[in-house]
């Protein structure tokens, strides 16, 4: 098993322990980042930065149960309530909270204990080689995180670990011994404990030597310390990433995105009967069984190399980020603490030190399918097989991905063309159907949950009509929402906008405008990457980077280099 398909498989293993122990069923764990629902949980304990690739498998065990005894065991409002107003208070607040949830583990689960132990025990490893324990405050927080870890969960017997700590624990045992003894006691109640971490924690703040001035705010706390934080700390324990239009746009901004829907004149005669619903509810369970074992044929008969394909799309949705140090090279820095080896053995080169770079994803990606008639014929198949193959390599390679389609609740308008007849029928009615959004994956399951979601691409019975504009908006409004720095949307789609109802009583092209006009402005005004697949077409009209894929035979190497094809000259 490669080291990619191998961290994927700790993660998930990870993830479904960490919902058992929580009791959080929403709960997901991927690339590092802990996520609730819509919300990813930031954290400031860096005995949880670890990531998987580096971790061992109970090392990996014990982050999960870690943060899964954060999320039983602490009040996210209150802990945000009590917390310091000092951003670097915050960081200490916010890892005694951490290490109090750990002490409340069942003590009679002997597992729990020994992953929790595990986790500790490779952080304390990553230290002593690393850049942390080479900075005051590194060897402040290394320190007190022992002292209290000591104090509330159990003792780590490491010598190494003793001689980092002995000076500065002797000089801080009579400023925060105070708090330390009363952390104990008051452990079971988040309220009481709280303010002995928030004096403690503002103790230790006062303590450093921070030339912030005025800056002193989270996001300069967070660069200045960054060799002590997880990436997703931000200042509160909570990154609030929520449905509203507040987690997607500036404000400004959401005025601007709410005129797309009336862009060019653009108008709908009645959203009443408009849908959306999941791939798994629009087919019943046996039928969905059955579509998932023809799909799983059709991959199987493709031969794909799943490991080298997410390697290769790991190359392209990932850039190298530093990840600590190579120690014992021959070429680099200088290793000051190997120059007494040089000077005893002249001939000895491994006296340098490179900075470690790994590949790390903060990218998400949306398929969106056209849903309509016309794709009814045999290129569905391949269309259904080739995401489903993307989906599995995405999520190897650390890439989120949501898979949406559209199509209409009905042929010829259906019961809001009937809402118009009733109405009178007034002219230029604008949209007439009955938009039905099919959301077949969504960003925060995994493959493996929504696989029979995904199956449902291989009924077509749910194939009708295209209101192509509205549901690229949908779609990027979706993606904007979430919290990956990179973006990127592909639609997938064999021809234009078409609804007969919407097309026979409005002015000649009022949905495929409505559709230039949508596509422009995500090209010209946001960052995300919009691309377009067109299925025996050309889309160079509508949508700038697009290509032509002739799916009406055996997929090819082409096919799954798609994806290469469109974003490798757009990277960043």
């Amino acid at each position: 098993m490669s080291e990619l398909a191998r961290t994927r498989e700790w993660e998930r293993h990870g993830a479904a322990s960490l919902r058992a122990l929580s009791g959080e069923p929403s709960a997901e764990y991927r690339a590092s980042r802990l996520r609730v629902g819509h919300n990813a949980q930031g954290f400031a304990s860096p005995h949880l930065g670890v990531p998987f690739a580096e971790s061992t498998l109970d090392g990996s065990r014990g982050i999960a149960d870690s943060l899964a005894l954060r999320l039983r065991h602490s009040d996210r409002e209150l802990h945000k309530k009590l917390a310091p107003e000092d951003p670097l208070a915050r960081i200490f607040f916010d890892v005694f909270e951490q290490l109090r949830c750990e002490s409340l583990a069942d003590q009679s689960l002997r597992g729990i204990l020994k992953n929790l132990d595990a986790a500790f025990v490779q952080w304390c490893n990553t230290v002593h080689g690393g850049a942390m324990a080479d900075s005051a405050l590194g060897i402040l927080l290394y320190t007190v995180v022992h002292m209290v870890r000591a104090r509330l969960v159990s003792t780590i017997e490491d010598e190494t670990a003793e001689q980092l700590v002995e000076a500065t624990r002797a000089n801080l045992s009579k400023i925060i011994g105070h708090e330390l003894y009363a952390f104990k006691k008051d452990r079971f109640d988040q309220a009481a404990y709280a303010v002995h971490a928030a004096s403690m924690a503002n103790k230790l703040a006062a303590m450093v030597d921070d030339d912030g001035g005025d800056d002193a705010d989270v996001e300069s706390v967070k660069e200045r310390h960054s060799i002590i934080l997880p990436p997703d700390w931000d200042g509160d324990g909570i990154n609030e990433v929520g449905d509203g239009v507040a987690g997607a746009l500036p404000e400004g901004d959401n005025v601007e995105e709410s005129l797309l829907d009336t862009v060019g004149g653009y108008h709908v005669f009645t959203t009443e009967f408009d849908a959306e619903v999941t791939g798994e509810s629009l087919y019943r369970e046996s039928k969905r069984a059955t579509l998932r074992a023809t799909l799983d044929k059709h991959v199987l008969a493709q031969a794909v190399s799943m490991p080298r394909l997410a390697r290769e799309l790991q190359s392209l949705f990932s850039e190298p980020v530093d990840d600590g140090w190579l120690f014992g090279q021959e070429a680099g820095l200088v290793d000051a603490r190997r120059l007494a080896q040089l000077v005893s053995n002249p001939h000895y080169k491994q006296v340098f030190v490179e900075r470690r770079q790994q590949p790390r994803s903060n990218s998400a990606v949306t398929f969106l399918i056209d849903n309509s008639g016309s794709m009814k014929r045999q290129r569905f198949v391949a269309v259904a097989t080739l995401i489903d193959t993307f989906c599995r390599a995405l999520q190897l390679a650390g890439v989120t991905t949501e898979v949406l389609g559209f199509t209409t609740g009905d042929w010829n308008g259906g019961k809001a063309m009937e809402a118009w007849r009733k109405a009178g029928m007034p002219d230029e009615p604008g949209r007439l159907g009955e938009a039905l959004h099919v959301v077949y994956k969504d960003q925060h399951t995994s493959w493996r949950r929504s696989r029979h979601g995904l199956s449902s691409l291989l009924e077509t019975l749910h194939f009708r009509e295209g209101i192509d504009g509205e549901a690229l908006l949908w779609a990027y409004r979706r993606l904007n929402r979430q919290p990956e720095d990179q973006k990127y949307l592909v639609v997938i789609s064999d021809g234009a906008p078409m609804d007969a109802a919407t097309h026979h009583n409005n002015p000649e092209g009022f949905l495929e405008q409505h559709l230039r006009d949508v596509a422009g402005h995500i090209e010209r005004h946001t960052p995300v990457h919009l691309a377009a697949i067109g299925i025996d077409l050309d889309l160079t009209d509508t949508y700038q980077n697009s290509i032509g894929l002739d799916l009406n035979g055996t997929l090819g190497q082409a096919s799954y280099r798609v994806l290469h094809t469109l974003f490798s000259g757009r990277m960043r």
